[in-house]
């Protein structure tokens, strides 16, 4: 909540002389003529060196820092030292040949504990890694480094402590700044406080969420003028036109109706690309009449995780306002929740693509809300549609705390898959089959399919098939299960996929900084995934 209000910038110069709470410089680790790893001294940190009165080579020979991964050694300013920050850190990131944007955000975070914990850590300053363009853009760089910033001082809205008072973020570059590195910096304070925007919604306790705090934000973002946000709380309209999402209401549509919610972007000039954004927006899952046991139904307040990352993208969208392409976010909105008219096991329901489903088991409900929003989505004729969701436990089992990613076109997956990896969230590809559209199809014959796999194995692909069987054969999809990678091993929202989501749409928009790169590599990768 408390990250909104940074001030970012971005300099170049000398280290010795910034004037800060805390400076945090990324250094390597590098091989001597002897053959052992020894720590890379440039001419930048050769001045800090003199500048902390040689205290610099002393402590890291004592302390054996050789800029190692995730190892960091801190420097309080001493009498007579002449550097002006109050601390400085120096963050080991290894080989620099082999540094990528998730260790530079994962050790970089760490680190970043050392100055917040100070009292009243106003301004912190971060370093650009030296030689960052043999894997990091310089963008890329930016981008994550003012993430980070927003990750370490991030508190949930319910916080009884403020956090760090942080309010000043400068960016240290090798170079004076471009007009494309002031354009990054930009980009990153949108991605970042998106990100924040999902976490607020994510954690949000269940006693004060429901299907009103998605329309709220929905028409917080509306009120940008650049997105239009509406809202459809019509029970009878919901019923009838989105059966299969209904279904799951049912249990709670006397204390919290289901919302059907869209959001729509057009940018000025030319639609070259219509993208359709569709996010899992279960307020809270009780897993209905088969009800969840023991700890499972902890942390069920993020079962709309999807949604609120759909959520963020828009909001970012709205204040970025990308070219030549028109993006559409839909949301089925409700909980999944136990009354006398909540749906039962070996209903029989119909759908909005005209697919009757067998419910065979109530916990599996968000698929039965995707299907019909997915079918809802295609009506509009988008170019490609892009799911979120925290679906199933078999993606958690299978890529662990990564976003599992499947489809059924390569090059729109692809582009998925490297929107992910340039801004450093974990993602790993599974590959739906037709198998895994054999393993939904119902042995009642008075259904097509059924909302559960026939077999224990390939859950998370079956559970995509099912998805996907909302729209008609041949439109391009993209299916994200972030099941595994929603939530910290503290219960706290991690935003996963805002990041991936938000630069996805950007590279269709093809706005500067790597969207022409992104479609040669998507295109590369899509080639060699065929040839497997």
């Amino acid at each position: 909540m408390g990250s909104a209000n940074i001030k970012l910038s971005l300099t170049s110069g000398d280290w010795v002389t910034t004037k800060a709470d805390g400076l945090l410089i990324p250094v390597f680790e590098e091989t001597g003529k002897d053959g052992k790893k020894k720590l890379a001294m440039t001419p930048q940190l050769r001045a800090l060196e003199k500048a902390l009165q040689g205290e610099l080579t002393r402590v890291a020979e004592e302390e054996k820092f050789k800029g190692s991964k995730g190892r960091t050694l801190l420097f309080r300013k001493s009498p007579g030292d002449k550097i002006k920050a109050r601390r400085v850190v120096l963050v080991g990131m290894g080989d620099s040949d082999k540094l990528s944007v998730a260790d530079l955000e994962k050790h970089l975070l760490r680190a970043l504990a050392h100055v917040t914990r100070l009292d009243k850590p106003h301004a912190v300053v971060v370093a650009l890694p030296a030689g960052e363009g043999k894997n990091i853009s310089t963008e890329q760089a930016i981008i994550t480094i003012t993430d980070v910033l927003h990750q370490g001082i991030y508190r949930s809205g319910e916080t009884k402590s403020k956090g760090p008072d942080v309010k000043s973020l400068e960016i240290y570059l090798p170079k004076t700044p471009s007009a494309e590195d002031k354009k990054s910096l930009q980009v990153a304070g949108v991605i970042a406080r998106a990100r924040s925007f999902a976490k607020d919604l994510v954690n949000k306790p269940s006693n004060l969420k429901t299907t009103d705090t998605m329309t709220v934000a929905a028409r917080g973002i509306g009120k940008s003028g650049k997105v239009k946000a509406t809202v459809v709380a019509d029970k009878a309209w919901i019923e009838k036109t989105m059966p299969c999402f209904y279904e799951v209401a049912r249990g709670s549509v006397a204390t919290d109706p289901p919302k059907w919610i869209t959001l729509t972007y057009k940018p000025k000039g030319a639609i070259k690309k219509k993208l359709a954004l569709v996010g899992k927006s279960v307020m809270f899952e009780t897993g209905g009449y088969q009800v969840k046991t023991g700890n499972f139904m902890n942390t069920m307040k993020g079962d709309m995780t999807g949604g609120a990352v759909v959520l963020a993208t828009m909001q970012a969208i709205a204040e970025l306002a990308p070219p030549n392409v028109q993006v559409t976010a839909y949301l089925a909105a409700t909980p999944n929740k136990i009354d006398s008219h909540a749906m039962l096991p070996d209903a029989i329901v119909n759908t909005t693509c005209g697919k009757k489903v067998e419910i065979r088991h109530t916990d599996a409900e968000g698929r039965l809300t995707l299907i019909d929003a997915v079918a809802m989505a295609a009506r509009e004729k988008p170019d490609e549609i892009v799911t979120m969701a925290t679906l199933t436990g078999s993606a958690s089992n299978a890529v662990g705390l990564c976003i599992a990613l499947m489809g059924n076109n390569c090059q729109l997956e692809a582009r998925v898959q490297n929107a992910a990896e340039t801004l450093g969230d974990p993602i790993q590809p599974l590959k739906v089959i037709e198998d895994d559209y054999d393993n939904i199809k119902s042995k009642l014959d008075g259904a097509d399919i059924i909302n559960t796999s026939q077999r224990k194995n390939r859950g998370a692909q079956s559970a995509a098939a099912f998805v996907m069987s909302g729209a008609p054969e041949g439109v391009p999809m993209a299916h994200m299960d972030i099941a595994g990678a929603d939530m910290t091993s503290d219960e706290k929202a991690t935003g996963i996929g805002a990041k991936t989501l938000i630069r996805f749409v950007l590279d269709t928009a093809q706005l500067p900084g790597g969207a022409a790169k992104a479609k040669a590599v998507a295109t590369k990768k899509a080639k060699k995934r065929k040839k497997r």
